[in-house]
């Protein structure tokens, strides 16, 4: 496989410190982590009397929410991950999509709230902090074109650096995979993967990773969605095998 590898990490992988173990020790240097945190923010949410909502597997984002997401993804979240591969033995960095104007955005459906939507990727950012030797652990937060901070989904971002860098593209979720009648499915083509979405049967937090997984399978990465608490299995898929559903664009 190539060299650059993407990895998604939601806040359940993030929570298992074996699997955060299984990616400081296994993934490539060229690796990027982007993560997620939805558990928690919705926790915090909650602290402060605001109930969370979603959307077609979207959180719906006030801008009382949006200052949630900006403290909790961009700090807490962030911050514990970084410092948890250090641990591991990885020297990592905090970015967010702001960083080096890594991620550029427009707004998405009102109805959504402060969410954008990636149009571009400058990988400059990334790319430096790869040179000098660090892993980029990057927060799903970024700005419209007048400076207006977003929540963007994670696994959005994800795909999106994917397709910008190739190489291969991890998902994590808590499932073993793309689910059929409770089976994971050994491989989703392009065809079937958007008949799961636009029937219904993928349905939740499953939604948006389709959608990122098939950006990155069309701009030629390979794209697998695995448990990412799994951390045998994942340390197994960091090195190239064939765990979880493989994505493909044909």
């Amino acid at each position: 496989m190539s060299a650059a590898l993407t990895i998604k990490l939601g806040g359940i992988a993030g929570a298992h410190s074996a699997s955060l173990g299984a990616v400081a020790r296994s993934a490539p240097p060229a690796t990027v982590v982007v993560h997620g945190g939805g558990n928690e923010v919705a926790d915090w949410s909650r602290r402060l009397g605001i109930e969370p909502q979603a959307r077609d597997g979207l959180r719906v984002t006030d801008p009382a929410t949006l200052e949630v997401v900006v403290a909790v993804l961009g700090g807490l979240v962030n911050t514990r991950l970084v410092s948890a591969l250090g641990v591991g033995g990885r020297r990592a960095v905090g970015l967010t999509g702001v960083d080096g104007g890594l991620l550029r955005l427009r707004r998405r459906d009102h109805a959504l709230g402060e969410v954008g939507e990636v149009i571009a990727v400058d990988t400059r950012i990334i790319d430096a902090a790869l040179g000098a030797g660090d892993l980029p652990v990057v927060a799903p937060i970024g700005a419209d074109p007048d400076g207006s901070l977003l929540n963007v989904n994670a696994d959005e971002v994800a795909g999106a650096i994917a397709a910008a860098r190739g190489g291969q593209l991890l998902l994590c979720t808590d499932v073993p995979g793309v689910l059929r009648g409770g089976t994971p499915l050994e491989r989703i083509g392009q065809d079937e993967a958007e008949a799961m979405l636009a029937d219904g049967t993928a349905s939740s937090g499953m939604r948006p990773k389709l959608r990122a997984a098939l950006v990155a399978a069309r701009a030629g990465c390979t794209v697998r969605i695995v448990d990412g608490t799994d951390a045998d299995g994942l340390a197994r898929a960091l090195i190239g095998e064939n765990v979880g559903t493989e994505v493909t664009a044909a």
